[in-house]
């Protein structure tokens, strides 16, 4: 039921984005609250809400839409709900991971306002996991990580593997047609009708976590002039991958692997930084071609 509940947390994430209007907004209130209240026992011991503000868009973040109004009576029904002080849901690889992340995410500041909100990350953990893997590659084209999402489906779904398919999602940076083409092309080997292995835009998935997330992400620059706080105007160069990076990390419970192609340094002075850092054998594995 968790699981259902976050694939419709995702759904009402889109439909507010898309159709502000849409009837699902008050699918909280209108829909699960009554089933909830009407339900005799209630024998959920660990209730998982949604990861509040997961978005840099603020007009998709549930908690500013209709969450907030509903949230403290939707709780009342589990008795035995927990406010932890530190969040263990991720390994601690994938933890300290997002916590560089959301460090260099702090950084950025390029019109001189500050940076977007991403959930806190905490110290703490003591699961280990899988150190997650990077793979940055300079070339575009869709050959070389197509090769590389086939080796890793082969040993993430081989036959000494325990994973299924419901254990792995493949995420994307964008509603890029072709990307999601090539994308089915190499999962079809391993999904049949009804059992497939899900592949979404990040975007979709705030609330949703599987074991295993894979992330294709194409480094996309933009250029725009931005007036900064004197009212002086700035040419930049900027990217989404630090807070794509860390919305699609974060939906990892224990192993997350990340392709980043097209990728050219010395653009973006807070990627470069990033991936500088993200570079520790401890906790996480930068493969680069």
């Amino acid at each position: 039921f968790i699981d259902d509940y976050h694939n419709l947390v995702d759904n009402i994430h889109t439909d507010i984005y898309s159709e502000p209007s849409h009837a699902d907004n008050n699918i909280i209130s209108n829909g699960l609250l009554p089933i909830v209240s009407n339900s005799g026992t209630n024998n959920t011991t660990l209730w998982i809400l949604c990861d509040e503000a997961q978005s840099r868009f603020d007009k998709i973040t549930f908690h500013n839409q209709q969450f907030t109004a509903v949230k403290d009576n939707f709780r009342s029904y589990f008795g035995n709900a927990v406010e932890l002080s530190v969040n263990l849901r991720n390994t601690y690889e994938i933890s300290t991971v997002l916590s560089i992340i959301r460090k260099h995410n702090d950084e950025i500041d390029y019109a001189g306002t500050g940076s977007a909100n991403l959930p806190q990350q905490k110290t703490g953990h003591y699961l280990r996991g899988t150190k997650p893997v990077i793979y940055i590659l300079r070339d575009n084209e869709t050959a070389t990580w197509r090769d590389i999402l086939n080796k890793e489906m082969e040993i993430l779904r081989g036959s000494d593997s325990c994973l299924k398919n419901k254990d792995i999602a493949v995420l994307l940076y964008d509603h890029i047609r072709h990307t999601y083409d090539t994308v089915i092309s190499v999962l079809e080997r391993w999904n049949t009708t009804g059992d497939y292995i899900r592949v979404l835009v990040t975007m979709n998935c705030m609330s949703a976590e599987w074991p295993v997330v894979i992330f294709i992400c194409r480094y996309k620059l933009y250029s725009d002039t931005v007036t900064q706080p004197d009212n002086s105007e700035k040419e930049i160069t900027f990217s989404d991958t630090i807070p794509d990076l860390y919305t699609a990390i974060s939906r990892a419970r224990v192993y997350s692997i990340v392709i980043l192609f097209n990728y050219t340094p010395n653009k973006c002075e807070y990627n470069d930084k990033l991936l500088e850092e993200l570079n520790r054998r401890d906790v996480c594995r930068i493969i680069e071609r």
